[in-house]
């Protein structure tokens, strides 16, 4: 009988001893993703809870809901409570513990970003606690590594984080017929049309057909005033004259967008590519311009419009 106490005995004590060894006194969870976007882009979209709800049923929209104040996950709530550099204390509630956890933003390369979430639980001495502990702990990682997954995805998709398809692309006609002209308002779609169609005209008097879509490129100058250059491409040199002259576009590369729909449509594709370049800290030391693949004039309704967006990138 005391044989078998004594194995017991030295059995729930050695059960003990693993429990204190395999499972620490502060339990760490620790979940990290890489997403193919700019570190910048990643900011805008998880240090700010109002663009929570934009990504955060990406991938799981069956499993996660907003409720007032957080946002919840597998009936863990987690709510942004303060703000530092590249970094953010997330509060999560799960079952009866209000949990800090911190998530850093680790920029990798120019367009990979990655975002590291921690948090840990201090079980204390009792076994049965620790145990509790580790098991409750898979479920908040496990709920983290959702979450995770769901930014990633969203975060690696550019029409996602700037609303536009971007693509890198060279130009197909590099050779253009331009003039330009100074006016103390911004230039207006009759304006455009009309220094368009005077190249058109020019060309047509000179025998040379136009072999692709126009250009156009408004620059506001210091004196307030805008200049509005346009092109028209062709495929033979004319001499430069009358205020018409013929540049040579390098291929080159360049960030493009397609816009359907008016100048606001335009406008805000302008604003987003330009948030592009300054996330990914890309050079654009050349002319942008904008292409009219629609005839305005011709199509009236502009919902219809196809214009495309070009900014050189080196």
């Amino acid at each position: 009988m005391k044989k078998w106490l004594f194995f017991w005995t030295i059995l729930v004590l050695t059960l003990f001893a693993g429990i204190y060894l395999i499972i620490p006194s502060t339990i760490e969870i620790t979940s990290s993703k890489i997403a193919n976007t700019s570190d910048n882009g990643t900011q805008r979209y998880l240090l700010d809870q109002a663009n929570w709800k934009i990504w955060w049923n990406y991938t799981h929209p069956s499993k996660v809901s907003n409720t007032s104040g957080g946002f919840t996950m597998n009936e863990d709530k987690y709510t942004l409570t303060s703000l530092f550099y590249k970094s953010a204390d997330i509060t999560i509630t799960h079952k009866n513990q209000v949990i800090t956890s911190k998530v850093v933003i680790i920029p990798v390369t120019q367009d990979s970003t990655g975002i590291e979430w921690k948090c840990s639980l201090t079980p204390g001495y009792n076994p049965l606690n620790r145990i509790n502990a580790y098991l409750e702990a898979r479920k908040i990682k496990k709920n983290i590594d959702l979450i995770l997954t769901d930014l990633s995805a969203f975060l690696s998709k550019l029409e996602n984080v700037y609303g536009i398809h971007i693509e890198r692309t060279n130009l197909k006609d590099t050779l253009f017929v331009t003039t330009k002209s100074i006016a103390k308002d911004k230039p207006s779609l009759n304006q455009i049309y009309g220094l368009i169609k005077n190249i058109q005209s020019y060309i047509t008097k000179k025998g040379i057909p136009q072999s692709g879509n126009p250009i156009y490129n408004i620059t506001q100058l210091e004196d307030d005033q805008y200049q509005l250059m346009a092109g028209v491409p062709v495929n033979q040199n004319i001499p430069d004259a009358d205020g018409y002259s013929t540049k040579f576009m390098v291929k080159g590369s360049f960030m493009v967008t397609e816009v359907l729909g008016g100048d606001s449509s335009v406008n805000r594709a302008y604003r987003s590519l330009q948030q592009y370049f300054q996330d990914f800290r890309k050079t654009s030391m050349a002319m942008n311009f904008n292409m009219l693949v629609t005839d305005r004039q011709l199509q009236t309704d502009s919902s219809k419009w196809i214009t495309k967006l070009y900014y050189p990138v080196y």
